[in-house]
């Protein structure tokens, strides 16, 4: 299968070979045969266009501004958004209603994808990520910031310095994040100032610095959910660290910091360095200790410092680093079922799962 490698740093383009791909059996707007780069397809593309890649490299930092478009790679494993380290974000969000498929976003300076802007008078409004796999960036695998109605579901990132899912300052975040897996990253998952509705549910944090932490940041965090996940043998040090103060929460399975009626509850949380649960303040050391916290029916094991653990005054043990571009890379793993022939659907708003019926993951 021809690769199609895009345009170098500098913005010089290299022909296309004419793929072997099949043509697509649904409309859509092509790269590189319809339009040479991502951004040059987004750029013409109307709200309900789908946009669909061929395998290649992309060597561009995409930015989408129209809403309820939908960008989907034919192929997971072969359709690369590259920053190769020169580029400091892949893509960037800015638009009601996109959604993001089947694709991979690798080696950018700070952010694989960001969605949302702190700035904005009103939030983000429906952003749906699926089937991506993100890896080796200066900051997070998927940031989201100032945004309500997100779906992130069956990503998986590695090797991030900061955290492989970012969800910040967002007041009714109504946001899911589910069957996604993080691991070799400074934090598997974070969310820090978030009200109303953040729920990781049947995802997988392992083999990080921490795997979730859940804390009060200059505002408030409340109401977050964690169920239904494995988080296990976080702690592991040959992984990349954005902020040494994060190393607060090195070898800890969930970091509930400051925070409001945040439940951990039907997960699978084992063999961390520390601890499996700890209930403590928040990074800088400026919250007090959670509030009203829900820590129940989880199944803890082999985390060698206790299995949930209440302490205002924990020190973090700070342990050494690596390069964020010398983390691993993530295996071929499966994509959307039918790239070629499924209709582009925009984000919407996002409909939780019933909590109560997630139960602990097998070992």
């Amino acid at each position: 299968m021809p690769i199609f490698n895009g345009t170098l740093p500098d913005g010089t383009p290299i022909e296309p070979p004419i793929t072997t791909l099949p043509i697509p059996e649904i409309d859509a707007i092509r790269v590189p045969f319809d339009h040479f780069s991502i951004q040059n397809a987004v750029n013409v593309a109307q709200p309900g266009d789908l946009i669909l890649i061929d395998p290649g490299v992309y060597t561009e930092e995409v930015t989408i501004t129209t809403p309820d478009i939908v960008l989907r790679g034919r192929d997971r494993n072969t359709v690369f958004v590259d920053g190769l380290h020169n580029a400091t974000t892949g893509l960037t969000i800015r638009a009601d209603g996109v959604a993001i498929e089947n694709m991979t976003i690798r080696n950018f300076t700070r952010d694989a994808v960001q969605v949302g802007d702190v700035a904005a008078p009103v939030p983000l409004n429906r952003f749906r990520g699926l089937h991506l796999t993100t890896s080796n960036t200066g900051r997070d695998g998927i940031s989201v910031t100032n945004a309500t109605n997100v779906e992130i579901q069956n990503v998986w990132g590695s090797g991030h310095a900061g955290a492989g899912i970012s969800i910040t300052d967002c007041t009714d975040c109504n946001t899911l994040v589910e069957t996604t897996l993080v691991e070799f990253s400074g934090r598997g998952m974070s969310v820090v100032d978030a009200r109303n509705g953040v729920n990781i549910i049947r995802s997988t944090a392992r083999n990080n610095r921490a795997g979730i932490v859940i804390e009060d940041g200059l505002g408030t965090t409340e109401g977050v959910v964690v169920a239904g996940s494995v988080i296990l043998s976080n702690g592991f040090s040959n992984t990349p660290l954005l902020d040494p103060t994060w190393d607060h929460a090195f070898g800890v399975g969930v970091h509930v910091g400051g925070t409001t009626n945040v439940s951990v509850v039907s997960n699978r949380i084992a063999t961390n360095t520390r601890v499996g649960v700890l209930l403590g303040r928040n990074t800088t050391g400026s919250s007090g200790l959670p509030a009203d916290p829900v820590v129940a029916d989880n199944a803890l094991e082999d985390n060698r410092e206790g299995d949930v653990v209440t302490d205002a005054e924990w020190v973090g043990t700070a342990s050494g680093t690596i390069p964020y571009q010398n983390g691993p890379l993530p295996p071929g793993i499966e994509g959307l079922p039918n790239p070629d022939s499924s209709v582009g659907v925009p984000a919407g708003p996002v409909v939780i799962p019933d909590l109560a019926a997630v139960v602990v993951p097998d070992a």
